[in-house]
């Protein structure tokens, strides 16, 4: 839902047009407590001299910070400093005692006086009414004698904790320090700077990006992965490149940039036709996600004019009816008339019930006015455009998927789910994916045949499953009807060698848990079997942790509470080292990575599939296998930050 701007986000944008060192076409972030931290303190000087101390400030969101008017001081008010100017996006804010030849070759950004006490002090950072934004106070780490610095180990945790500071190890022209850069031992995990390093538009083009962090010390040669990604700027940026089709497949879809992007593309006429999941609205965890989610929707079928049946409508189709929001109140928050009346009422079979209300979204039909129920999910998350792009992978296109909540999205932080996209350049892939929509569609035209459409089971294996793109083997898979499971239980069983890790939000697959098994212990039986020297990582949402069909429960050798014919607790005789996720959020992950970083064809399997009976028999998914070792090596680059963060360790 698109809400007015918080008052002190409209005064930092005003700002922006009037302050010093803000480009008037700079997007500026609202103060608010943790916005900037102080990043860096080289309270004991410097290798030339024990006066050369410096401070360093660092903006944690993805928009510049106007920090004219505040403050960084020492409770005993030595130093006490009156900042000025911008800290860009992500940026670092160098504060040199004396001169600017305090740091040799950096450039400060502003000169102060004062010492700092070598004792301790309490440094408090304020904004221009005096909110308190930051504060460190005691020195918990530095190294008089190496002259290495105090570094926060994680901007985004108090600078009041004692284990969030650490002596830097990185060396610099005055002893050990990272004046204006990434700190030494943060390796990308809390830099959240977005870094695009691998970004290609050639043909035969495959590009990953991830939400959150990567360690690009693990990558290969000139392979670093493109990390704190905003996924739907990457997304609104290639469907702005449509020229003359795009295809969209969206389990849920709140965020309006996206909506707009496809609207304005409809209207420039270029064919748009959207597939969307139909939610159960009476389901309590869906009423307030599907009424927002159908009034974009609505948006779309109206087009950029706001009128129904005319040419710059988005052609929109689902599993099961859309009836529109009647909320008068919610309808006009997002620009829609009042009412819906301009769109049939109807009362219609839905399930094993019949449902009335202005229908305003078809559906596959079982018979005539008669619909299947909500109840499986058509899951995928792709679009295909201009019959060449194929953009995919886990992330859902909405506000809590990417940013966590509306403030964040509207302060440029990336604190949602974690997440991966996949794109690829190759019209052969195009054309697999383009017959999967077809066949959910019910036709190859701009208009959807409600009669025609398949969905979830009653879909059939109707697409090729390998195509070489330029060289690089993808398979894919969909689901219901391809068996995307049972391919990854049969590649791990006859082709893992070396290694496998893996980040997953819902195992249940007890077929895939036991091939891993016998590769990790040569056995297939509970609590028996013998390390093999192959080695087993893995990262598992916190939400399913626990539960007793969950893959955690056999791979860490646990009793389930209890069994099934498909789940019998076949425990692990050597607990394998998987963790449950530390992240701030879900761990929204569908990743397998299969002898990552051998000879031993490095395969990285991703899409929006969970490896549970539901993503494999009945929901509408995909799953690709990307064999390539540099594809795979950017996963491991990610990987590797989840699983330490967690608790493992890497080596």
């Amino acid at each position: 839902m698109r809400k007015p701007l918080h008052l002190a986000l409209i005064f930092a944008l005003m700002i922006s047009f009037i302050a010093p060192g803000i480009g008037l076409d700079q997007e500026v972030q609202a103060a608010t407590t943790g916005t900037v931290a102080i990043n860096e303190v080289a309270w004991m000087g410097t290798s030339y001299s024990y006066n050369s101390e410096w401070i360093e400030l660092h903006n944690t969101t993805n928009l510049a910070v106007d920090i004219n008017g505040w403050t960084l001081r020492a409770t005993d008010s030595s130093p006490e400093i009156s900042l000025s100017g911008s800290i860009a996006a992500g940026g670092y804010y160098l504060l040199e005692r004396t001169n600017d030849n305090t740091v040799a070759g950096v450039a400060a950004d502003l000169i102060y006086t004062g010492a700092l006490d070598n004792g301790g002090e309490i440094l408090e950072l304020r904004d221009s009414s005096g909110v308190l934004i930051d504060s460190a106070d005691a020195w918990y780490a530095g190294d008089n004698t190496a002259k290495a610095t105090m570094e926060r180990a994680d901007p985004l945790v108090a600078g009041t904790e004692a284990t969030n500071w650490i002596d830097s190890t990185k060396s610099y022209d005055g002893g050990n320090g990272t004046p204006r850069a990434v700190n030494s031992k943060v390796k990308g995990s809390t830099d959240r700077t977005e870094h695009l390093n691998n970004v290609s538009e050639a043909e035969g083009a495959i590009n990953v990006y991830f939400n959150k962090c990567a360690d690009v010390s693990y990558a290969s040669s000139g392979n670093e992965a493109n990390y704190n990604v905003n996924l739907e700027t990457r997304l609104i940026e290639r469907l702005n490149q449509a020229t003359t089709s795009i295809d969209f497949a969206t389990y849920e879809i709140n965020l309006p940039g996206i909506v707009d992007a496809l609207i304005a593309k409809a209207a420039e006429g270029i064919d748009v036709r959207v597939i969307a999941d139909a939610k159960d609205a009476a389901d309590p965890n869906y009423v307030e996600r599907f009424k927002t989610m159908r009034l974009q929707v609505e948006k779309m079928v109206r087009g950029q004019d706001g009128k129904v049946g005319t040419a710059d409508d988005i052609y929109v189709f689902s599993d099961s009816p859309m009836f529109a929001v009647e909320d008068s109140s919610a309808r006009t928050d997002f620009g829609l008339p009042a009412t819906p009346e301009d769109f049939p009422l109807e009362t219609v079979a839905v399930g094993n019930s019949d449902e009335t209300g202005y229908l305003f979204v078809e559906a596959e039909e079982k018979s005539t006015d008669a619909y299947y129920s909500p109840g499986t999910q058509m899951h995928n998350k792709f679009a295909v455009i201009d019959n060449r792009w194929v953009f995919t992978g886990s992330w859902n296109f909405t506000v809590t998927g990417l940013y966590g909540t509306e403030t964040n999205m509207e302060q440029g932080v990336l604190d949602g789910n974690q997440q991966h996209v996949v794109e690829i350049n190759w019209p052969a892939l195009a054309d697999v994916f383009r017959v999967e929509f077809d066949e959910m569609w019910g036709s190859y035209t701009l208009s959807p045949d409600s009669e025609a459409a398949n969905f979830n089971t009653r879909k059939i294996d109707n697409t090729i499953h390998e195509v070489d793109v330029n060289g690089k083997i993808v398979e894919i898979y969909f689901s219901a009807g391809d068996d995307a499971v049972g391919k990854m239980r049969e590649f791990v069983r006859t082709s893992a060698n070396v290694n496998t890790y893996f980040t997953i939000f819902a195992w249940s697959d007890q077929g895939l848990v036991d091939e891993l098994k016998n590769l990790w212990e040569g056995s297939y039986n509970d609590l028996e079997g013998t390390l093999t020297g192959f080695d087993i990582k893995g990262v598992f949402d916190q939400s399913f942790w626990n539960q007793w069909w969950s893959a955690s429960v056999d791979m860490t050798g646990r009793t389930a509470s209890q069994e099934s014919v498909d789940n019998p607790n076949t425990r692990w005789a050597n607990p394998a080292p998987v963790y449950t996720g530390n992240e701030s959020r879900k761990l929204h992950s569908k990743t397998m990575m299969i002898d990552a970083d051998t000879n031993s064809d490095p395969t990285v399997i991703v899409g929006s599939t969970n490896w549970s009976n539901n993503g494999n028999n009945i929901n509408d998914e995909n799953l690709l296998f990307i064999h390539d070792g540099a594809i795979t090596n950017q996963f491991v680059q990610e990987f590797n930050v989840r699983y330490t963060k967690a608790g493992g360790a890497v080596n």
